[in-house]
């Protein structure tokens, strides 16, 4: 299923222009090296680029190191996970409250879009360049119209996060020191624009191989990018071109490779029972691309432990998901007696986090709002299979045969050094585990085999469960309270939740609905930002920020322009955001 595989090719080599005596120019083509002259000159070199662009973000979305750095769009240190160090000790990343134009996330992330632009740019340029040659214009067509979602993604994260920035529609081939900002209503308005052609020429997503991002994505997008144009009819309609698709539809029913998988818990004692629900399904490997069935998925980034470049460990991929935002390390302590825990293969996972093994207090852990608060709405703790025992654990067992507590959950009495294994039993989202490792490694104390905290399923950056709730989120800014809890309930019915009415949806409703639904999925950081909740968001949810009785106020509603872009830009003004 996973024919399209990312092609690494050489985008910024470029040919050169030589003066001599002779001739007034001596032009140097290409022929024994990847040039721009030499790639993009056929439908397949432009594929190869746009393969390069999915593999960049591949990389920079989830697996550029082995670091929580990877997943720090998700929600980390905002409302969703916390680095938890003691009862009431949270160690910062972003550090809110100095927050300044400084930040290496504001420069990393600030860098990595305009890259993906960059490439967009130069695919889109060079199709119309005589150079290329086309059997058909409806090829060109499609390739720029992938270009351009792929830029227009880019363009909108920025937009979201810092507001108004430089817009660059064109292939950069030489330092320009004069960049201005745009206003955030013109970088809308240029999503909008590029997303309308890629909504005519994409490929549907019944005609990919996978990987790609199909027409689907461009609706999906397009649908928030007109929300934030205060366009709530467009927004409607475009969530509508994918929700009433044929091609697209809530799995409501138990699907795919581990419908008969089986588990005797996470005691692992006692007998076997059939394991799991259609939420659980959704997060198998093997499950979670559409060419495997999954109805839901509009758009993944692709992970295949045997394909060469497939994000495996052993040529140094790092989507280590589980590894850094799993939950406590049950398997790293001794109980009283000093009898060491056992890894487990079998949804045991291998997370990090906490202060559970070694003082290591690097991992992602959920704060209060994802743990329990989300799930006490209408009393649904029991009810909404989102919080079931397959999709959430929150009690860790003794697994080693040789300990006196087999079997028996962990406690603070029964550790060996409460005060500095205290065990908090916060919620692991079991998204993240996979149901059965490929053993990559074996552990040396259990002889189990793991993955050394490294999944290989094809995440998703887009899932139909969103396309409901941002058409949601614009029906109730349209004033439309009762389409909008409609559609909240489709989403709620899936997972045997409590139905809402007109009168519960508020923003926050929706913004709540999105973390049970997409926890550890969307880009938070994002999604708060472009509705401007993220200071107050902070406030409310964020550990370490109501732990230090920080004051924010709303200028970090943006991030800060890094200073090296203002810095470098020397022939004009890059003006700062408010507050920074």
């Amino acid at each position: 299923m996973k024919k399209y595989k990312y092609i690494l090719i050489l985008l910024f080599v470029f040919g050169g222009i030589i003066s001599c005596d002779m001739d007034d120019t001596l032009e140097e083509k290409a022929k024994d090296f990847l040039s721009p002259d030499n790639s993009y000159t056929d439908k397949a070199g432009f594929e190869s680029a746009l393969a390069n662009i999915y593999l960049t973000i591949r990389t920079d979305m989830y697996a550029n190191s082995d670091s929580p750095d990877n997943f720090d769009m998700l929600g980390g240190d905002v409302d969703f996970a916390a680095k938890q160090v003691s009862k009431t000790t949270w160690n910062e990343y972003f550090y809110w409250n100095t927050l300044n134009a400084d930040s290496n996330f504001a420069e990393k992330w600030w860098t990595r879009f305009y890259n993906w632009i960059y490439q967009a740019n130069t695919i889109i340029d060079r199709a119309d360049d005589d150079g290329a040659s086309w059997d058909s214009d409806d090829d060109k067509n499609a390739i720029i119209g992938e270009a351009k979602f792929l830029r227009a993604w880019a363009y909108h994260f920025l937009a979201n996060m810092w507001g108004g920035v430089p817009l660059v529609l064109e292939e950069t081939t030489s330092a320009k020191f004069d960049y201005s900002r745009a206003t955030q209503e013109e970088v809308y308005q240029q999503c909008k624009d590029d997303l309308e052609y890629a909504v005519q020429w994409m490929p549907t997503v019944d005609e990919l191989k996978g990987g790609r991002a199909p027409r689907a994505a461009a609706w999906h997008l397009l649908s928030e990018v007109d929300i934030c144009l205060e366009d709530y009819d467009g927004a409607i309609t475009a969530a509508s071109k994918v929700i009433d698709d044929s091609n697209f539809y809530l799995m409501t029913e138990r699907f795919g490779q581990w419908t008969d998988f089986q588990f005797n818990g996470y005691d692992y004692r006692g007998e076997y029972e059939t394991w799991g629900d259609v939420y659980w399904d959704l997060f198998q490997e093997g499950n979670m691309n559409w060419l495997e069935g999954n109805h839901e998925a509009i758009w993944n980034v692709e992970f295949d432990v045997n394909t060469l470049g497939g994000g495996n460990n052993s040529d140094g991929g790092n989507f280590v998901l589980e590894r850094w935002w799993g939950g406590p390390v049950a398997w790293g302590l001794s109980d009283i007696n000093g009898v060491t825990n056992f890894l487990k293969d079998t949804l045991g996972g291998r997370p990090i986090g906490l202060i559970a093994y070694g003082g290591s207090t690097s991992a992602w852990t959920p704060v209060n709002y994802t743990d329990s608060i989300i799930w006490e709405y209408k009393d649904d703790w029991d009810r909404d299979i989102r919080n079931s025992k397959y999709n959430i654990q929150r009690t860790y067992y003794w697994t080693n045969p040789a300990s006196k507590f087999y079997g028996e959950p962990i406690t603070i009495e029964n550790t060996s050094a409460p005060s500095t294994n205290y065990i908090y039993n916060p919620a692991c989202f079991k998204k993240a585990i996979p149901a059965v490792h490929h053993g990559l490694f074996t552990d040396s104390s259990s002889g189990q085999g793991h993955d050394g905290g490294g999944i290989f399923k094809d995440w998703y950056l887009m899932r139909l469960p969103e396309t409901y709730l941002l058409r949601a989120e614009a029906y109730f800014r349209k004033g439309e309270s009762e389409k909008a809890a409609a559609d909240i309930n489709i989403v709620r019915s899936r997972a045997q939740a409590t139905s809402v009415t007109a009168g519960d949806i508020d923003l926050d409703l929706i913004l709540d609905e999105r973390a049970r639904e997409l926890y550890m999925e969307e880009f938070r950081l994002s999604t708060l930002m472009r509705m401007g909740k993220l200071q107050e968001y902070l406030m409310k949810y964020n550990s370490a920020v109501i732990s230090k009785s920080y004051n924010l106020d709303d200028h970090i509603n943006k991030l800060p322009i890094p200073n090296s872009e203002i810095e470098a830009n020397k022939d004009a003004v890059l003006e700062q955001n408010t507050g920074y």
